[in-house]
C-alpha cells in the first residue's frame, strides 16, 4: 500500500501526529496536539492538504490502545475520514527490528507509518454503536462483578469469626435461609434467646417458603446456635462490619442481575446473540457477552484474524530440529473473550452435550498422543471460534455446522 497517510502515536489526552506522501516521502514533520475539537481539526486540515498534493485519500494510521484513541475514532467517524487501526504489537515489531530500536513519540510516528506500508492493513469501517454499547455493558459487568467477589472474601472471613462453621451447617451458604439467618440473627447470641416459634414466624413472614420448611430451619439454627462458640461479643464491631458487608454483598447482587438483564435486553437485537445462542450449551450469558468481546463481525477478514484477536493462536517457532509443534497460545490478544470461550467449552464437556465441540474435545483426548484436559479444552475453544465466525457471516445457526 502506497497511498499518502497520517500517522498518530496516541496517548492519554493528546498525541503526536505527521504526514507522509508514500513509503519514501515524508510530507511534514512530527507534531503534538491535544485532544480536543481545535486538535482534531489540525489533523482534518492536513487530511486536505495530503489530498490536495498527491490526488489520492490519505489514510489516517494509529494504534488501538484500548480507550485513549476512542476520542480521535469518534471525530474521524463523524466527519467521515478514513482510517485504519494497527496493533500495538505490530509497530513494536517494527520498532525492535531496527538496530538501535530508539523509542519517542515523535520516532513512534515514523513506526507506525511503516506498519501501514508493509502490511496489508483493512480501512477501519465504522461500527454499528449497539456493539460499543453491549461490550460497555459487559466490562461494567465484569466490574461488578469483581467488586461481588471481593465483598464476598470479606464477608466470609467476616462470618468464619461471628459465626464459627457455619458453613458446615449450610454448604450454600449464599441461599435465601442462610443470608436470612446471619441477616436478622448477625450474633448466635440473638438466636438462644429466640424461641423456635418466634425464629419460624421471623422466617417465614421474610421469606417465600412455607410454615413447616421455615420451622425446620429455625429448629436447625438453634441447635447450632446452642453449641456455637463465636470468636466475638455480639456488641464488637465485627458484627457491625460483617452486617455492612452483608448488605452491600446483597445490594451488589440485585445490581449485578439487573445489569445482566439490561445486557442480554440490548444483544438480543443483534443477530449474532441469536446466532451465538443456538450452540447448545450457551445459555443467554454467555451468548450476550461472547457477543460482545467480539463486536462487529465485519472487522475480522478472517477466522484466523478473529482467532488472534482472542489470543488462543498457536506460537510459531520452527528451527533446526524443534517442529514448532505443541507449543503453547499466545495469549496476545483479549482476555475476556478468551476467558468466556473457555468457559463455554469446560461448561459444554462437564454436561456432556451433545455437539460437535464435545465429540472433538473427546476425539483430542483418544488420539494416540492425548492432549492434557487443559490443552484439549484450547483446542476446542479455537474451534468454537471459528464455528462462530462462520455462523456470523453466513447467518447460519448452529445445528447447520452439526
Amino acid at each position: 500500500m502506497n497511498k499518502p497517510c497520517i500517522s498518530i502515536d496516541i496517548s492519554k489526552g493528546k498525541s503526536f501526529y505527521q504526514g507522509f506522501e508514500n513509503y519514501n516521502q515524508i510530507f511534514t514533520k512530527a507534531k503534538e496536539v491535544l485532544h480536543d475539537i481545535k486538535g482534531f481539526s489540525e489533523i482534518k486540515g492536513l487530511t486536505n492538504r495530503l489530498l490536495n498534493k498527491t490526488g489520492n485519500i490519505p489514510i489516517v494510521v494509529f494504534e488501538s490502545t484500548g480507550i485513549y484513541h476512542k476520542p480521535l475514532q469518534t471525530y474521524l467517524d463523524e466527519h467521515k475520514i478514513k482510517y485504519t487501526i494497527v496493533s500495538p504489537l505490530l509497530s513494536a515489531k517494527v520498532r525492535k527490528s531496527q538496530i538501535r530500536s530508539t523509542k519517542t513519540d515523535k520516532k513512534d510516528c515514523q513506526n507506525i507509518a511503516k506498519v501501514f506500508y508493509m502490511n496489508d492493513c483493512k480501512i477501519s469501517d465504522k461500527q454499528e454503536t449497539i456493539y460499543d454499547e453491549i461490550r460497555n455493558k459487559s466490562r461494567y459487568y465484569n466490574t461488578v462483578t469483581e467488586e461481588k467477589k471481593r465483598l464476598k472474601v470479606e464477608f466470609r472471613r467476616l462470618l468464619d469469626i461471628v459465626y464459627p462453621n457455619f458453613d458446615t451447617l449450610y454448604t450454600k451458604i449464599y441461599g435465601v435461609i442462610p443470608l436470612l439467618v446471619i441477616k436478622e440473627y448477625p450474633h448466635p447470641e440473638l438466636i438462644r434467646k429466640k424461641s423456635v416459634k418466634a425464629i419460624t414466624a421471623n422466617l417465614r413472614n421474610k421469606s417465600t417458603h412455607k410454615e413447616t420448611y421455615c420451622q425446620k430451619e429455625a429448629e436447625k439454627v438453634k441447635i447450632f446456635s446452642e453449641n456455637c462458640a463465636s470468636g466475638c461479643v455480639k456488641e464488637s464491631y465485627t458484627v457491625l462490619q460483617m452486617k455492612k458487608v452483608l448488605n452491600n454483598l446483597i445490594l451488589k447482587t440485585d445490581e449485578l442481575n439487573d445489569e445482566l438483564e439490561r445486557l442480554i435486553s440490548l444483544a438480543k437485537e443483534t443477530i449474532n446473540f441469536r446466532l451465538i445462542k443456538s450452540i447448545s450449551g450457551i445459555g443467554e450469558n454467555l451468548a450476550a457477552r461472547l457477543t460482545a468481546e467480539i463486536g462487529d463481525i465485519k472487522k475480522f477478514k478472517s477466522a484466523d484474524s478473529l482467532v488472534a484477536y482472542a489470543g488462543i493462536d498457536p506460537k510459531i517457532y520452527q528451527s533446526g530440529k524443534i517442529s514448532g509443534e505443541g507449543l503453547r497460545i499466545t495469549k496476545k490478544g483479549n482476555k475476556h473473550l478468551r476467558t468466556l470461550l473457555y468457559l463455554a467449552v469446560t461448561s459444554m464437556v462437564k454436561t456432556k452435550r451433545d455437539n460437535i465441540i464435545v465429540d472433538f474435545y473427546n476425539k483430542k483426548k483418544r488420539q494416540e498422543r492425548a492432549m492434557s484436559s487443559k490443552a484439549a479444552f484450547i483446542a476446542c475453544s479455537n474451534k468454537l471460534l471459528r464455528i462462530i465466525y462462520s455462523m456470523c457471516k453466513t447467518g447460519c445457526l448452529f445445528n447447520n455446522h452439526k
